[in-house]
């Protein structure tokens, strides 16, 4: 009679004992890894930009400075000044353990699909700790002392499970493990929030160096300048004629017109980062939102979930190929 009691008492926490929502969880764990692996990949293709903006800082401080003195004169490489440094590393950093954030969250989602597919007890255990410390880390750097999530026993909710019957302690460690996760989604939500204000920050300077290292490239004779402008005649349907070089190399008129553009697609390029940062918050905020669904409902609205991963992948871009 006092197990009966229990497993009522617990269902009624629970919502209902009908059923062990499995297809709800495997529709939100294959969500959830969706959208971990597509922000993933945009770490990686801003991690490598901003890895270049660094070497570009350095080439523009060092040609400014030598071009200040007479010619043939010994010139040393020029750092960056320490502040900015310091920032530009913080954010590189940040970036660096966000990655590691997200990898471990697509383990989590993919541990919870196998925990609702096979009833895999004890499949999140490990995987749920290994994203607690990583977005913790990621948290810390971001504002010291906010990485609070807490690594306990996926499915201590349930504990009691030697009086339940098998579904209901299924039912209770998905709930567990997607409130673990959830849990995590939103502190990495958090601290991406100041990771876009720390990039927002050095934005326009990112942008400012690397129209001023093309200048300085362009000026000097080390570049071709026809190709700058190879985007503009494309997206126009036009062609070069073959003595653009020449014209851009001599005319001061198209010099300036030439590198107003390049300064434009740098300026674009800063607007998209922002945009796909908007898009990845936007996106964290709905899969938290379903998880909270998912653990008072039993069941989630993916449909607009997977609104938002569609929005992220248009901002995303596609791999490079490597060249052959």
């Amino acid at each position: 009679m006092r197990t009966l009691l229990l497993v009522t008492g617990l269902c009624a926490g629970m919502a209902a004992c009908a059923s062990v929502p499995r297809e709800q969880a495997k529709q939100l764990a294959r969500s959830g890894a969706e959208v971990s692996d597509l922000a993933a990949k945009e770490v990686r293709d801003l991690s490598g930009r901003l890895d270049r903006q660094e070497e570009m800082m350095v080439f523009t401080a060092t040609w400014e400075t030598c071009a200040a003195q007479a010619a043939n004169t010994p010139c040393d490489p020029v750092e960056q000044s320490g502040a900015n440094a310091a920032e530009v590393d913080k954010l590189i950093r940040a970036i660096n353990l966000r990655a590691s954030a997200l990898t471990a969250l697509a383990d989590a989602y993919r541990a919870l699909e196998q925990e609702a597919a096979y009833d895999a007890e004890g499949a999140t255990e490990a995987v749920v700790g290994r994203l607690t410390t990583s977005v913790n880390a990621y948290a810390n750097l971001i504002q010291p002392g906010s990485g609070t999530l807490i690594t306990a026993p996926v499915g201590a909710a349930v504990a009691q499970g030697a009086g339940l019957l098998a579904a209901d302690r299924q039912r209770g460690r998905l709930r567990d493990g997607s409130a673990r996760i959830r849990a995590a989604v939103a502190l990495l939500r958090q601290s991406l929030g100041g990771e876009v204000r720390l990039f927002n920050a050095l934005s326009g300077a990112f942008a400012q160096q690397e129209g001023a290292a093309i200048e300085a490239l362009y000026d000097a004779g080390l570049i071709a300048r026809a190709p700058l402008l190879a985007p503009m005649a494309t997206d126009l349907g036009v062609a070069l004629t073959p003595g653009a070089e020449q014209i851009l190399a001599g005319d001061t008129r198209a010099r300036g017109a030439a590198l107003a553009f390049v300064r434009g697609q740098a300026n674009d390029r800063v607007r998209l980062q922002a945009a796909r940062y908007d898009a990845i918050l936007r996106t964290l905020a709905k899969l938290e939102a379903a998880h909270t669904d998912f653990e008072t409902l039993g069941g989630a609205d993916i449909a607009d979930l997977n609104r938002a991963i569609t929005d992220i992948t248009a901002l995303i871009p596609a791999p490079k190929e490597d060249a052959q």
